[in-house]
């Protein structure tokens, strides 16, 4: 999804409907922008952290529930290769 918008002479734009419509934004609510090294920008709603922190504690809590269960643990993608089909030249 692209779009393009005009910024006014007080450097304000505005956020399409169908972004705010994804984004759940409601008049008045507030964001959060965000711009990374490479001069991505995001625009989040201002809760939007505090559920990316719930989901990351959720994916953290199935990685360890898996981790718990690795019957090879510490064995990386290559050694598990190696190990099922012996050592070969190199790919």
């Amino acid at each position: 999804m692209r779009y393009e918008t005009s910024m006014t002479v007080k450097g304000q734009i505005t956020v399409p409907k169908d972004v705010r419509d994804l984004l759940g934004l409601k008049p008045g609510q507030k964001v959060q922008i965000e711009m990374d090294e490479d001069g991505i920008v995001r625009i989040l709603r201002a809760d939007a952290n505090a559920d990316r922190e719930a989901r990351l504690a959720r994916v953290r809590e199935a990685q360890a529930a898996f981790k718990a269960q690795d019957p090879m643990p510490g064995m990386d993608g290559l050694t598990f290769q190696r190990w099922i089909r012996g050592d070969g030249p190199e790919v």
